[in-house]
């Protein structure tokens, strides 16, 4: 018999997943495949998903009514951020937390878009408080890049985590921290049905076509490529943004960077003639056909500390489908883009540079078949089973974790508090935020009311 594995998904699971539902499905199945017996349960926060047809595990829904059931049915339990309430379970349970974000940095960019003052400061504290929380209460970590994984041992080192007993059982870390790039879908990339020429209006059989692969969220930089493409002035390059709200997280979607993006096209006359946007999320499996009938794809974003600990999980499909694509210097991907020869990658904000880059990437045909060379060349090392061989390697192990559980428990103790004490002034910040907001929107109503009301008295006074 072998481990009872339980992976809690923070996102939804299913038809329309986004990176966290896409990575808890991944390793669900990775697991069952290739640990010797496991048994494996993924949980979503949703209801519509499917069983998978082969039943190598099972799929259920987690929620605050049956978490601790689960947790007390299984050994093993992953998620890319546990639930505070399993701590009663951590004697007993092998715990891996799967940071595959620079939460700390991702969360902050999160925090100035939607919150501002003291409100923002207790987000801040709160993103603190939970990020030490998961480190202190996890056995093993997961990271998505080596860069990610440095500044999270930093983290734990700040924590008093790395100890002399853990450097001394494993002077590398690699047995407590560890890095699982995101991997890449199994299927081979062969096209099927179209879904946009001579199927969406506005894209024609010789229009060429670039991809933005996913929503736009506040770190990414949609303005400079609607530039680019205005200085490029081509009518047979069309670019469509895929995605915009995402499923199941409340905090991302049509913001900020969404709608100035719609506004730049609609004011530059490019709004549905060359440049298009998805307003919904398309699936997961109807998204890889709109990767196989791009011509290329582009991302920019902001050199930021987002940015440099990130991994952009929509590059992955690009990838998987050997699509070259355009992106902006900084992060670990970027790197890998201009060292492997995948695409092109230009400076941060230089619109007449990547207004020339998508030219040549588009029209330089010895270039392009290159750089489809080199991503098909990458493909195998990307897989998930190859990815993921340091949680397999976790999940078949079977003893002490090499950071003693009595060793952290103080400091679990602490961080556990801790975190409720913040979440508790967090949620005292939201609440008055939504109070005040509902003030606002009932105010706004009662003078529309009254400027119709005027309206139809002036109305009926002329009539007179």
């Amino acid at each position: 018999m072998g481990p009872r594995i339980l992976i809690l998904a923070r996102g939804y699971l299913g038809s329309h997943m986004s990176a966290p539902g896409i990575r808890a499905t991944a390793q669900a199945r990775v697991l069952a495949e290739h640990v010797p017996g496991a048994q494996v349960t993924l949980a979503g926060p949703n209801e519509d998903f499917e069983q998978p047809a082969d039943g190598a595990y099972r799929v259920t829904r987690w929620s605050a009514r049956n978490l601790l059931q689960l947790t007390a049915a299984h050994d093993v339990v992953i998620s890319s951020m546990l639930p505070p309430h399993i701590a009663i379970f951590y004697p007993w349970k092998r715990y891996v937390v799967d940071l595959f974000s620079q939460y700390a940095m991702e969360w902050m960019e999160v925090g100035m878009q939607h919150y501002e003052g003291r409100h923002r400061d207790a987000w801040a504290e709160r993103t603190r408080a939970v990020l030490g929380m998961q480190l202190t209460l996890a056995d093993f970590i997961l990271t998505c890049n080596e860069r990610q994984r440095d500044s999270y041992i930093g983290m734990m080192t700040s924590l008093g985590l790395i100890s002399p007993r853990v450097y001394e059982a494993d002077p590398t870390l690699r047995r407590y921290i560890d890095s699982a790039p995101h991997g890449i879908r199994p299927e081979p990339p062969v096209p099927g049905k179209r879904v946009l020429r001579g199927v969406r209006p506005g894209f024609g059989e010789n229009d060429r076509i670039i991809l933005w692969n996913g929503g736009i969220i506040q770190w990414y930089d949609p303005a400079t490529l609607i530039e680019a493409l205005r200085l490029l002035n081509r009518d047979d390059v069309k670019l469509l943004f895929l995605g915009a709200s995402y499923p199941g997280i409340r905090e991302l979607g049509k913001g900020v960077r969404f709608q100035d993006a719609k506004a730049i096209a609609a004011r530059n006359g490019q709004l549905n003639r060359t440049v298009f946007f998805e307003e919904g999320w398309v699936s997961h499996d109807e998204a890889k056909q709109y990767v196989l009938e791009a011509d290329i794809s582009v991302c920019t974003y902001f050199d930021n500390m987002e940015t440099r600990y990130s991994h952009r999980t929509r590059f992955v499909d690009l990838i998987w489908g050997e699509l070259p694509f355009i992106c902006t210097h900084g992060d670990v991907l970027a790197e890998e883009v201009a060292q492997e020869g995948w695409g092109l990658v230009v400076p941060e904000g230089d619109a007449p540079a990547l207004a020339r880059a998508i030219a040549k990437l588009l029209d330089d045909r010895e270039l392009y078949a290159r750089c489809r060379a080199n991503l098909a060349a990458a493909r195998p090392r990307l897989q998930w089973r190859e990815t993921l061989k340091p949680l397999i390697r976790f999940c078949m192990e079977t003893g002490e974790p090499i950071s003693p559980k009595w060793e952290r428990l103080p400091g679990l103790a602490q961080r556990l508090t801790a975190y409720t004490a913040r979440r508790a002034v967090f949620n005292l910040f939201d609440r008055k935020l939504k109070q005040r907001s509902e003030r606002l929107e009932a105010a706004e109503k009662k003078e529309r009311l009254r400027q119709e009301r005027l309206a139809r008295f002036a109305g009926g006074g002329s009539a007179k």
